[in-house]
């Protein structure tokens, strides 16, 4: 049984666009939602997205992993969920893992997610609904390297695959956006103030989503408003 789903859904009561969701029912070894992108090299990059995370789902979990043939672990935003405690999110960039930081409540509503890196000093920040959590800097000097494969839900244990249930994401994620450049701190609450992605230059947008699903090619989905 497929449990990874495309849904088409009104995101924020506040929002008055639509948009779609992919649903993670459950950890899997399985689902997952790779991006049908080529990515460049970067020296710096930013990637924002909304999820909300499974309440009764606890571990290290994987919102995001990023591969290239020469070095599996290139660039992930992972996640330790702990009962009881705040979310923890931490980035890890050519096998260099950042500090875990309490991001927000495991509370099963929505939150806005923002990382950014610059191979410069290795500088790094997390941000979360808007508002910076956690800065620091040593976090790799090399680039990201380019054509790699852009996994959303799963950590690559192999180039594209040999994914693991205990390290999989379960919940719901959305409008994903990545940018080869840092974002300001500006930036990034106004995007959250406005609901509504900058619009300058980003390498991936939500909007134009191709995906495979469990090898099932989905793009130019349709946008609409379910009752």
């Amino acid at each position: 049984m497929n449990l990874l789903s495309l849904f088409l859904f009104k995101l924020y009561a506040h929002c008055s666009s639509e948009t779609l969701i992919l649903e993670f029912a459950g950890r899997s070894d399985r689902n997952h939602a790779r991006l049908l992108h080529k990515f460049p090299s970067m020296d710096s990059v930013s990637v924002c997205t909304r999820v909300r995370f499974d309440p009764n789902c606890f571990g290290i979990s994987t919102i995001f992993s990023y591969s290239i043939q020469s070095y599996i672990n290139e660039f992930q935003l992972r996640v330790n969920l702990v009962k009881g405690k705040p979310v923890q999110l931490a980035l890890l960039v050519h096998g260099v893992h950042g500090p875990y930081k309490e991001a927000f409540d495991l509370d099963d509503f929505w939150h806005s997610v923002c990382v950014s890196w610059s191979q410069s000093g290795g500088r790094w920040a997390l941000f979360t609904d808007g508002l910076v959590v956690s800065r620091g800097e040593g976090l790799s000097s090399n680039n990201i390297g380019p054509g790699g494969r852009f996994i959303i839900g799963q950590e690559q244990d192999t180039f594209g695959g040999s994914f693991k249930k205990n390290e999989s994401f379960s919940g719901s994620i959305t409008e994903l956006y990545i940018w080869d450049r840092v974002l300001n701190s500006s930036e990034i609450y106004t995007m959250e103030k406005e609901c509504s992605p900058n619009s300058s230059g980003p390498v991936f947008k939500w909007t134009h989503l191709k995906v495979i699903l469990d090898d099932t090619l989905f793009s130019n989905l349709p946008r609409i408003e379910l009752a």
